[in-house]
């Protein structure tokens, strides 16, 4: 899993929530329940989350279990990180820069 990447473009702390799915979460009587029962008895593992503005983890992803997860968060860092790179700030240029949409 890489999801390192959102935190890094937009200089944030990520908190990935991805959730676990068993099989045995499914209705019984889901009309599509023949597609579902052929499923492995963990869909989905998880992998929830804590990343800083530079990529690091703050927590190691949680796999194939459910858990709630904490960091400590310095909230100085991500304007640190725009220091360096500020994607929507400066590099926009809306004075030398503009969008025109042509609608016909």
């Amino acid at each position: 899993m890489k999801v390192q990447h959102i935190a890094i473009e937009g200089k944030c702390f990520f908190i990935n929530t991805d959730m676990i799915i068993r099989r045995s979460s499914y209705p019984s009587d889901l009309q599509e329940y023949n597609i579902v029962s052929k499923l492995p008895g963990l869909v989905c593992r998880g992998g929830s989350c804590i990343i800083d503005s530079y990529g690091h983890y703050l927590t190691k992803p949680v796999w194939d279990k459910e858990t709630i997860i904490y960091a400590e968060l310095d909230m100085n860092l991500p304007a640190a990180c725009k220091m360096e790179h500020d994607a929507i700030g400066h590099y926009a240029c809306p004075d030398v820069l503009e969008l025109k949409v042509n609608e016909k």
